[in-house]
């Protein structure tokens, strides 16, 4: 039953799809299938495969961001988005990686096609923008569907939140108090809570765009090299 909802959500993202779009996962759909006929289990394969979902408010920058990381030109104008789909090649760490990235809607309520987003992601980029603060509310609402998606299937995934538009002066950033009452940062305060990674960007300059991937693969595929070595500077620390 499971698997025919399933199949039943795939197919309405599918057609949801401009036609561009649309030839795009296709193809990457054929290509992840001869790639998983072709790998076997003696192979030493370092390329490898992750959908990303982005998720945010309207106006926020969320395509400016990703148009950003695949080499499009920023558009300055706003053009609402219904649901696009894209693949970029990135190397992180000496290994090849492909990103699959879900660019959702922030203007049309689609919550069937978020569901479905959700659980095609391996991780998932959560932004807002200074000069929207109703943005920065709508995390909670994002953050909940995320994990009450992950955990029907017991499962959590990678999540970054974003704060966009960091170019945009006289603005700053939310303020919280913790629980001895002293001010904290909107960074401190939104990794404490859902322990996730914050990272100020700026689309319109190109501001941390590709950091923004590089975190999320790095907690996707760690090098365990470098975990061996801060493993190690730690013991000397506490010895």
């Amino acid at each position: 039953m499971r698997a025919e909802r399933l199949a039943k959500l795939e197919f309405c993202f599918h057609e949801a799809l401009s036609p561009r779009n649309r030839l795009i996962y296709d193809a990457s759909m054929m290509q992840s299938a001869l790639f998983d006929e072709t790998e076997t289990s003696d192979q030493h394969v370092y390329f490898k495969k992750f959908t990303l979902a982005i998720f945010g408010d309207s106006g926020v920058g969320k395509s400016s961001i990703v148009r950003h990381l695949v080499g499009e030109d920023y558009n300055h104008e706003h053009v609402p988005t219904v649901e696009e789909f894209y693949v970029k090649p990135i190397s992180h760490r000496n290994k090849a990686y492909e990103l699959h990235i879900i660019d959702t809607s922030g203007t049309y309520e689609f919550p069937a096609m978020r569901r479905l987003a959700i659980q095609k992601a391996d991780a998932a980029v959560l932004v807002y923008s200074l000069d929207k603060p109703e943005s920065f509310t709508k995390l909670e609402r994002y953050m909940e569907e995320i994990e009450s998606c992950c955990a029907d299937r017991n499962r959590k995934i990678p999540t970054i939140i974003v704060s966009n538009k960091s170019d945009i002066p006289n603005l700053s950033e939310p303020t919280f108090h913790n629980a001895h009452g002293l001010k904290i940062s909107a960074c401190v305060y939104l990794e404490g809570k859902w322990k996730c990674q914050w990272l100020a960007t700026s689309a319109k300059f190109n501001l941390n765009i590709e950091a923004i991937f590089h975190k999320l693969l790095d907690k996707l595929s760690p090098d365990k090299n470098l975990v061996r070595k801060k493993g190690s500077i730690l013991k000397q620390i506490l010895r």
